[in-house]
């Protein structure tokens, strides 16, 4: 059972798909989001950011690993692995140390390697 310790101490975040953010948002811990974001996200303190299908991200992503299911407009900068699932549409560019696009997903941009 988790104590009130615990909780205070828990960095999970949650964006529902009934959401809309317009605006940067900033993020310590994993993260999975089923929102309209417009706007930048920042993921802080080794989060992983979760896309999951329904989503939608117009503007820049900071993160270390990065997995989209939904849809990405804009720059993604990762210094771990972005995995463009085969629902996924991703238009922009893409830096990261690695990537993986899965058969089925649309990627229309333009990728870097930062070796």
């Amino acid at each position: 059972m988790i104590n009130d310790q615990d909780f205070r101490n828990f960095h999970y975040n949650i964006l529902g798909s009934s959401s809309i953010v317009k605006g940067d948002i900033i993020l310590c811990g994993d993260a999975i989001i089923t929102s309209y974001i417009e706007g930048s996200i920042e993921m802080k303190n080794n989060g992983k950011l979760i896309l999951e299908r329904g989503s939608s991200v117009k503007g820049k992503i900071l993160a270390i690993d990065l997995e989209i299911f939904g849809e990405v407009n804009g720059e993604i900068e990762c210094s771990g692995l972005v995995s463009i699932r085969s629902s996924a549409h991703v238009s922009g560019t893409i830096k990261s140390n690695r990537l993986v696009i899965y058969p089925g997903a649309i990627v229309e941009t333009h990728a870097d390697s930062q070796e």
